[in-house]
């Protein structure tokens, strides 16, 4: 009996870059996106194609593949991407109990006389 090998429908990822688990079921590949073209504006139908396509994250995902990293380019931009988000949560953070309202004590912590 001969096995023949036959293409399992798996795709890697280009140049060993990890884009999250399950990318294949969140964009599906032969999922289309229809936009209109109205009044022969082709430039604001390619415009509302790309904010559509920003939005789902796919021009992220485009611009990350697009050309080969080398492994240590790779770890630096997720390290600054981590460090990036961590910050940004922080300052999230701190802005939302500075600007908070409608609280019983104005200043918790002070002792006032």
């Amino acid at each position: 009996m001969v096995r023949q090998w036959s293409w399992r429908g798996t795709i890697s990822q280009p140049f060993a870059i990890k884009l999250f688990k399950g990318v294949w079921n969140a964009h599906p590949r032969f999922a289309t996106r229809t936009v209109m073209v109205q009044n022969n504006d082709v430039d604001g139908a390619f415009g509302l194609l790309n904010r559509l396509m920003d939005s789902e994250g796919m021009l992220k995902i485009i611009r990350r593949t697009q050309f080969y990293q080398k492994p240590y380019m790779q770890r630096k931009a997720l390290s600054m991407e981590a460090s990036t988000a961590i910050f940004n949560e922080d300052m999230n953070r701190k802005m939302k109990f500075l600007v908070r309202k409608n609280r019983p004590d104005k200043h918790p912590g002070q002792v006032t006389s």
